[in-house]
């Protein structure tokens, strides 16, 4: 999976449970969108649990970027990344997963890096915090880094 070139479209997995989140990332994502016409259309696609999650990242979907919260109901976010990181799949296993946390201790993030995230960031509480950080995200997945075609 590639991340979009200038003028294509970002797909966007959030798998998030928390509905104000979901919520804020969505409306920054539209701002972003409506405000920065380089920034490149997004779509996203949004999982609240496990099997949403499953059922995303195996369809015909082209994820090109996974935005995972730490906490999940049942699996919690770092049982996903090392799922999706140890896929048979290389084009899952490639994909660029950015954990989202409000928590930031050293050791949650620690193992989030050993199970090869690609970033790791705490969300911030104010909603121009998070759109500046979704801003930041898109331009730098979205328009900057190149990663291989699915094989």
């Amino acid at each position: 999976m590639e991340t979009a070139k200038q003028g294509e479209t970002l797909h966007v997995l959030l798998i998030e449970d928390n509905e104000a989140d979901v919520g804020l990332i969505r409306a920054a994502l539209e701002e972003l969108q409506a405000v920065d016409s380089a920034a490149g259309s997004v779509c996203l696609y949004v999982a609240r649990d496990g099997k949403e999650a499953r059922e995303l990242l195996l369809s015909e979907a082209r994820i090109g970027l996974v935005l995972l919260d730490h906490r999940l109901p049942g699996e919690d976010g770092l049982q996903w990344l090392e799922a999706i990181k140890s896929h048979s799949d290389l084009a899952l296993r490639r994909l660029p997963v950015v954990m989202l946390s409000g928590n930031d201790t050293e050791e949650q993030i620690r193992r989030a890096y050993h199970a090869y995230a690609s970033a790791y960031l705490i969300k911030p509480a104010d909603p121009d915090g998070l759109r500046q950080m979704v801003g930041s995200l898109v331009a730098f997945w979205g328009q900057v880094a190149r990663l291989p075609n699915r094989l």
